[in-house]
């Protein structure tokens, strides 16, 4: 028979066996615990993430193909709109660069133009009596006379030329000395504008707005004698006594006073009249 002793030592050894026994099924409850909770938790993310309504509607709900897909597709609507949007731009730019070459187009020619001509003819004023119309009876009815004779008094003046009453006037548009604008009336066969009445002198008023030479002048006499012998009647000085022998009128002036005395070696325009 066993001692007491080793009986005792196999009920220890016993005890130990079944102590380590129950500490072992103990941590195997605690392991299946513990993945229990994990589990759970993989649930509870899982249910975080499935809350949205509809994931297709969020980018970062999509595979990641897809976000690069609608990134890209939005990106190219962008650039599209950018690229019409800058056309439209440079399509205005263009029309707006087209009218001012058009303007600038123009006011060169009218630069030119006016730089061209010596002198600037303006429009009859409302001061300067009308131009009468001309027809063979009305000829007849103002000098009563026969076809024939009046005939030449209706004729139509030359190109360049004005015409009124009976007479075709000329304005110069070069400028020459008074001797000179005689010679060249004369060779365009006239002479220098004799002014005998205040119509023809509102006429030539309103018809220029320069300085003119007329046919009145006093060289080698001491009064003021009309080129085809006239005697001065009608007199529109400005002021006579200015030094000078030959006369000019200024259209820029009233009618009523717009002769002037001036030195016949200047050079300005002149009027010219044939009938």
């Amino acid at each position: 028979m066993a001692s007491k002793k080793e009986v005792e030592v196999e009920l220890e050894e016993i005890a130990t066996a079944e102590e380590e026994k129950e500490n072992k099924e103990n941590k195997d409850e605690e392991k299946q615990e513990t993945k229990a909770d994990i589990a759970e938790e993989d649930v509870d993310e899982g249910n975080v993430y499935s809350s949205l309504t509809n994931p297709s509607e969020h980018v970062y709900g999509l595979p990641s193909s897809n976000r690069s897909s609608t990134v890209k597709k939005d990106g190219s609507l962008d650039i599209y709109r950018k690229v019409r949007v800058y056309r439209i731009i440079s399509l205005v730019l263009f029309v707006i660069c087209f009218l001012l070459l058009i303007v600038v187009f123009v006011l060169l020619i009218k630069l030119t133009g006016t730089g061209t001509e010596p002198c600037q003819v303006v429009e009859e004023t409302n001061r300067s009596p009308p131009e009468q119309e001309c027809s063979m009876k009305k000829c007849q009815e103002v000098y009563q006379q026969p076809f024939g004779e009046t005939q030449h008094l209706c004729s139509n003046c030359a190109k360049g030329w004005l015409r009124f009453e009976n007479t075709c006037y000329f304005l110069s548009q070069t400028r020459l000395t008074w001797q000179q604008s005689r010679e060249e009336c004369q060779r365009k066969g006239g002479d220098l504008a004799v002014i005998t009445n205040p119509r023809v002198q509102m006429y030539l008023s309103g018809k220029g707005n320069l300085h003119y030479w007329i046919g009145l002048t006093h060289v080698g006499t001491n009064e003021w004698t009309w080129i085809n012998n006239t005697v001065l009647t009608v007199r529109y000085w400005e002021d006579d006594s200015s030094p000078g022998d030959c006369a000019i009128l200024a259209a820029n002036e009233p009618p009523e006073r717009s002769w002037r005395p001036s030195h016949c070696k200047l050079y300005l325009q002149y009027i010219c009249q044939k009938v």
